[in-house]
């Protein structure tokens, strides 16, 4: 029976009491009596939810609007329905990322508002890069339609593989790059290191849906795969290949342990996936080889003191001056965005550009490029304390779901779990090289696949 007012409830069934907050026992009651009552909120919120994992790791355009559509459907819906929300007060990492966010911008009161217009335009404010700290409402936003995993798994990868598609085309002349010919194609997203992450990522959640698909689902899923092997191939970035291998041997324990596959299959699948590869590495004209093949010999430069023109020079001397920032500070650091006027201010940096021939706009970037370098530097040990506290508790209730989902022996079982938690652990070793909380469209792919794999689940969602 629908309400006279709103003829889209069901008065029929009861709304769940917001408080105290459900526990994980009883969450998919409250959930399913949500979506009994509010059937037509809840289909608009799936559709926003898929929307989101398609559109959000594309580009900031697609991101912003995607972002719009799936905040403004959570948020009314849980002012309506406040037990959507209410539920997660009892889920650790909410609150420690609150603490990391909130000590982000605390520590903004003491960086002096730095920015630096290296190139004519004024750099990220320390207050301004508190708010691509909006996709971990993402997750929140995701929770209340987690019991379609299946169909934002199968989004995401569709989005990292329309990216792969773009790629090829750019490499074969079809399409030109945003910014003109190069020889690193990335697609939409513009970044050689986010069109890699997207890919590897989706790589790791293809292949476990790979074990719970019928022949129709396989043959998309085996498109997806070659579509993202090239892609990856393309962008030539060397930490996501190099992250990609062990990802994929713990994705296949998890899949061999949770008993989603045997053993053989396994390693019958790791020797497709390494053909794959090589498909891909040889249709693109290898130079993602060369490039890691040169990763050595410029590592061993940089380490003897020799400066190049290379990503890695350039890094390991940002992430030699993050790390005397943090020296300089070691409990609070140097405050949120004070890393460009550090390294700008750095005696070591002029003659380092001076040597190499690096621009001032290439040197003065407004993080270390590494997410976690990035901690220390601008937040100190407290800050960095929060956000390992806060992945650990993202890795803790992701391997706790994979195992949840283990002991489902029907079809449908969520083996989407079980790759993203896979892909957690891709992305989290990538960003020792990016920082992938400052690339929106890095970290809305990065908040899909929390929301994947550590969002409170109850059996049988």
């Amino acid at each position: 029976m629908s309400m006279w007012a709103t003829p889209w409830f069901d008065r029929s069934t009861p709304a769940p009491r917001a408080w105290p907050p459900p526990a994980q026992a009883n969450l998919l009651d409250v959930l399913r009596g949500i979506r009994t009552r509010d059937r037509h909120g809840h289909a608009l919120h799936v559709a926003a939810a898929v929307l989101f994992a398609f559109l959000a790791p594309l580009d900031h355009g697609p991101n912003s609007v995607a972002s719009i559509v799936l905040l403004s459907v959570a948020a009314v819906r849980m002012v309506v329905f406040p037990a959507l929300g209410t539920a997660l007060l009892r889920w650790p990492p909410l609150w420690l990322a609150a603490a990391w966010v909130g000590w982000m911008a605390l520590s903004a009161a003491w960086s002096g508002g730095t920015s630096h217009p290296a190139d004519g335009s004024p750099e990220n404010h320390p207050l301004r890069l508190i708010a691509g700290q909006r996709m971990l409402l993402a997750v929140v936003a995701l929770f209340p339609v987690i019991e379609a995993s299946r169909a934002i798994a199968w989004a995401l990868i569709a989005s990292a593989a329309t990216n792969g598609a773009v790629q090829v085309a750019q490499k074969f002349g079809v399409l030109l790059p945003p910014e003109g010919a190069g020889w690193r194609p990335s697609g939409i997203v513009a970044l050689p290191a986010v069109a890699a992450m997207n890919a590897g990522s989706a790589i790791l959640l293809a292949t476990a849906l790979w074990t719970r698909e019928r022949l129709a689902g396989r043959a998309a899923l085996a498109v997806a795969l070659a579509l993202c092997a090239a892609g990856m191939a393309l962008a030539a970035s060397r930490q996501p290949v190099l992250a990609l291998v062990p990802s994929l041997l713990i994705l296949a324990t998890m899949l061999v342990v949770h008993g989603f596959a045997r053993p053989r299959a396994v390693v019958a699948g790791l020797a497709a996936m390494a053909l794959l590869a090589l498909l891909a590495t040889l249709a693109t004209g290898g130079a993602v080889v060369r490039y890691l093949a040169a990763a050595q010999q410029e590592a061993e430069a940089a380490m003897r003191g020799e400066v190049g023109f290379s990503s890695i020079h350039l890094r390991l001397h940002w992430w030699r001056l993050g790390l005397e920032q943090w020296m300089a500070h070691p409990w609070t650091g140097g405050g949120l965005g004070s890393f460009t006027g550090f390294v700008a201010a750095h005696p070591h940096t002029a003659d380092f550009m001076a040597r190499s021939g690096i621009s001032e706009r290439e040197m003065l970037q407004a993080h270390p490029h590494s997410t976690y370098v990035r901690a220390l530097a601008e937040t100190g040990l407290v800050g960095f304390a929060l956000l390992a506290a806060l992945l650990a508790t993202v890795l803790r209730a992701a391997l706790r779901n994979a195992a949840d989902a283990a002991q489902r022996t029907v079809r449908r079982a969520p083996v989407e779990v079980v790759g993203a938690c896979a892909a957690l652990c891709f992305l989290l070793l990538s960003t020792a090289a990016e920082c992938v909380e400052l690339m929106n469209v890095a970290y809305a792919h990065l908040a899909v696949i929390v929301a994947l794999c550590a969002l409170p689940r109850a059996r049988g969602t």
